[in-house]
């Protein structure tokens, strides 16, 4: 009989943060009830496919010889398994003991919920920010008054709560609700598609679902390319691409419009010698170069290469391709 649940990690050039994902998963984080393991190797050059098969052989290893995206990835893998909970887990994130369980008996329990999320923590465990609100024109607007700092992240502790989206850095999967509304959408190379899928979810009658009690922690980035001007290009061609979808018109211009005025306001900011006491939270998290990186972005679409065109280049060099 084929596990009711299945672990899915798409692994990229990040062999020790990868390992000790695995370990977790077959070890003190592991669920109570059996279950798959999945791992697909997004042509990584770090030898990131033999130390799975050396230290964890009984993990289930798809070796792609092409680079390709986040959903295409997972969709890849949601194909290999029939489970009908599937756990999408990023190749730098550690689940803590009995995270997957909670997450399991969450969806057991409440057969409305499509997707359950954890509490998710940077190393040093400061809570990381992955549950938001819809980025609809509204939203963008409230983002651009209060730059960003009211009604954007649903911050939940507690008892498990709805949320509008979580972040697919971590999210357990109900494949019946998958089969109702498709996988993720392969048009979103990396960025917004775990919020496209969700807002589809959520059209169908389905929700998402933050389970405080499961936790899990996330190297922030360690996944993407190193370049910001590429992800800052992939950003800004999915989030047109999800206003396009669910936003259509003059209502997508609007939420992009808002935004682009939220980050000109912040690099505004960042020129300003550093704001006092309790002002001191406005001051932008991000450096100037890339505040302004996007705004262009927001204002003129790609201006140049994302992450997309860098795994075309690569398949180029190397003579593969999806």
């Amino acid at each position: 009989m084929s596990a009711r649940l299945a672990v899915a990690i798409v692994a990229h050039s990040n062999r020790a943060l990868l390992l000790e994902a695995l370990a977790a998963v077959t070890g003190p984080g592991a669920a109570t009830e059996p279950c798959s393991i999945l791992v697909l190797d997004n042509a990584s050059k770090d030898g990131t496919c033999a130390a799975v098969r050396e230290s964890f052989p009984s993990v289930e290893l798809l070796e792609q010889s092409y680079r390709a995206g986040f959903g295409a990835n997972h969709n890849r893998l949601l194909e290999r398994s029939t489970a009908d909970y599937h756990l999408v887990l990023n190749d730098d994130a550690t689940v803590e003991p009995g995270a997957i369980d909670a997450l399991v008996a969450y969806l057991d329990a409440h057969p409305d919920v499509a997707v359950a999320a954890p509490t998710v923590v940077y190393p040093d465990r400061r809570h990381q920010a992955t549950c938001f609100r819809f980025p609809d024109p509204a939203r963008c607007f409230v983002s651009l008054a209060t730059l960003g700092q009211a009604g954007i992240e649903q911050h939940i502790t507690g008892a498990p709560a709805a949320v509008d989206w979580a972040s697919g850095c971590a999210l357990l999967l109900r494949r019946s609700a998958i089969e109702v509304t498709g996988p993720f959408d392969e048009g979103f190379y990396m960025f917004s598609e775990e919020t496209d899928l969700q807002q589809r979810l959520r059209q169908r009658g389905f929700a998402t679902h933050l389970v405080p009690a499961a936790i899990v922690r996330h190297h922030v980035r360690a996944s993407t390319s190193a370049d910001p001007s590429r992800r800052i290009v992939e950003f800004w061609r999915s989030r047109r691409r999800y206003w396009a979808k669910h936003h259509p018109g003059f209502s997508g211009t609007a939420a992009r419009t808002a935004l682009a005025g939220q980050y000109a306001a912040l690099s505004g900011l960042s020129r300003l010698p550093p704001l006092p006491g309790p002002l001191r939270r406005l001051s932008p998290s991000l450096p100037r170069s890339e505040l302004d990186l996007h705004v262009r972005n927001a204002l003129e679409g790609a201006t140049g290469p994302g992450l997309r065109e860098s795994a075309v280049e690569w398949n180029r060099e190397h003579g593969v391709a999806p």
